[in-house]
């Protein structure tokens, strides 16, 4: 294969224009010898042009003649300044500066030699010079007088493309080492337009190996003393503008962006998610050529934690819920991803529960409600139907035949620092016996509001754990008749009520 490279040149900088090769054999032989005499007659005029002509013509033959066995003016063979020497002589100097060879590289940012040993680069001067040679046309030599051919061929060089492909490699690996990567073209969120769109691909300074050693081992092979690299040499992305994945992935993420999914609580919409939303939960990811979307539940659970509970949370007389975050999340993100913007009811978790409210109670006004079936008290207001205060308590130890009077009374007393007095249980004594002081027990009680008597009411029981007051404890462990309550119930029990509120009492 041959290659010719032709470029006209001009010596401006000097001054002067730069004239034709003459070749060393032609001397003055092309130029008619003397100059007319006198008056030229016709017929020595025409013989005259006709010596011109025949003179051009036989410089000419000589011309081609010459140029069967050597090259043409202006020729570069290997590296070599080929113009008039001869097969053998081009053959010579190729071979002569085969060992001192090296291409040049540049571009890309790069900047190195590659030398004959770097890929054990052996060269044929012989086969070279006579390839080169038929790549020439000796009777177009007077047309090659302006010019400078370059001539490539590679018949007669050998190297190892092992060798100088594992050199190349090592090169350009280092110099990509601090070299800026290609960045694949992606999807971003633009405000302005309200829309994800196409930021492109950019190549970066990184050489692709590859092909940066395609291009080099051509020229070495073409004994070229430079080779070139160009962008067609850099790293390209692996995903590119027109990646069909890419641009589905850009109308999926404008799909899911422009939603508006209601958020409800028991039918009713607290909150509406929207584009504003949505796109901070948006992810958009590539792995090799792929491009994925999908919506991030971690997002949108910090998202909840952070708003929905102030707007969410509550409780009623039976249940004290708040929103449950991870079920938020794991339920609103696969709409989204599937671009499903119905109103979805939001999760709630139940953080505690109450016993039901007593039958009737709405007609009693206010009043204390204790329920022993359930072991819960509530104070209603006037309407019957506010709660104002609720307890779990204990009531009497029915195992012990204390069990708390059932029946309608009223706060008739309310003390601080009480201390109750009683037998305690077991003690039996005889017909006409005393007890003693070690019979009785004293139990110290900050908040006393009575109900029946001097014996019933309401009353702090600091003696018990906070898992005895509720549940079934006045079965086998409650009081002697008294409403036993946490300490804090009682207290804020006592900053509610007055005497003569009404108390209700029942199963």
């Amino acid at each position: 294969m041959a290659q010719h490279f032709n470029t006209e040149t001009n010596d401006s900088a000097a001054g002067s224009k730069t004239h034709p090769v003459v070749p060393v054999w032609l001397g003055q032989a092309s130029a008619a010898d003397g100059q007319a005499q006198g008056p030229r007659k016709g017929k020595a005029f025409g013989i005259a042009v006709g010596a011109a002509l025949a003179a051009l013509a036989v410089s000419y033959a000589l011309g081609v003649y010459h140029y069967q066995t050597h090259f043409l003016p202006g020729v570069t063979v290997g590296g070599v300044e080929a113009s008039e020497l001869t097969i053998d002589q081009v053959a010579q100097q190729v071979e002569d500066n085969i060992n001192s060879f090296t291409t040049h590289v540049t571009g890309d940012g790069m900047d190195f030699t590659v030398t004959a040993e770097d890929a054990a680069l052996t060269v044929n001067g012989k086969a070279l010079a006579e390839d080169a040679h038929h790549e020439t046309n000796p009777f177009a030599w007077p047309l090659k007088l302006w010019s400078h051919d370059e001539i490539t061929v590679d018949a007669g060089v050998t190297y190892d493309p092992t060798k100088l492909h594992d050199h190349l490699v090592q090169v350009i690996e280092e110099f990509n080492q601090t070299a800026e990567a290609p960045t694949n073209a992606t999807a971003v969120y633009d405000s302005e337009q309200g829309s994800y769109v196409l930021q492109p691909s950019a190549l970066g300074t990184m050489v692709d190996a590859e092909a940066a050693s395609e291009v080099i081992a051509k020229s070495v092979a073409a004994l070229k003393p430079t080779a070139t690299l160009t962008e067609d040499q850099l790293q390209r992305a692996q995903i590119l503008d027109d990646n069909e994945g890419l641009l589905a992935a850009i109308d999926q993420a404008n799909s899911i962006a422009a939603l508006s999914v209601p958020l409800t609580l028991d039918g009713q919409t607290l909150i509406t998610v929207g584009p504003d939303l949505i796109t901070g939960w948006i992810n958009i990811t590539q792995d090799g050529e792929t491009t994925s979307v999908s919506v991030s539940e971690d997002a949108i659970r910090e998202w909840s934690y952070a708003n929905l509970n102030s707007i969410v949370n509550g409780e009623n007389e039976t249940r004290v819920w708040e929103v449950n975050s991870w079920d938020v999340a794991s339920e609103l993100a696969p709409r989204l991803q599937n671009a499903d913007g119905s109103a979805m009811e939001i999760p709630t978790i139940t953080i505690s529960t109450r016993p039901a409210e007593s039958e009737g109670h709405e007609s009693r006004g206010r009043h204390i409600d204790v329920n022993l079936s359930t072991q819960y008290a509530r104070l209603y207001d006037s309407d019957g139907r506010t709660v104002l205060w609720r307890s779990y308590f204990v009531s009497g130890n029915e195992s012990m035949g204390h069990s708390t009077p059932t029946g309608d009374y009223e706060i008739n007393n309310m003390e601080r620092d009480v201390v109750l007095t009683g037998l305690n249980d077991g003690v039996v004594l005889e017909e006409g016996e005393e007890p003693k002081p070690e019979d009785y027990y004293n139990s110290h009680v900050a908040y006393w509001m009575c109900w029946l008597g001097t014996e019933y009411g309401f009353h702090d029981a600091t003696w018990r754990s906070d898992e005895e007051f509720g549940g079934d404890t006045y079965q086998w462990n409650g009081s002697h008749g008294c409403i036993n309550l946490p300490y804090d119930s009682a207290a804020e029990l006592y900053s509610l009520i007055h005497v003569g509120d009404k108390v209700h009492i029942h199963y």
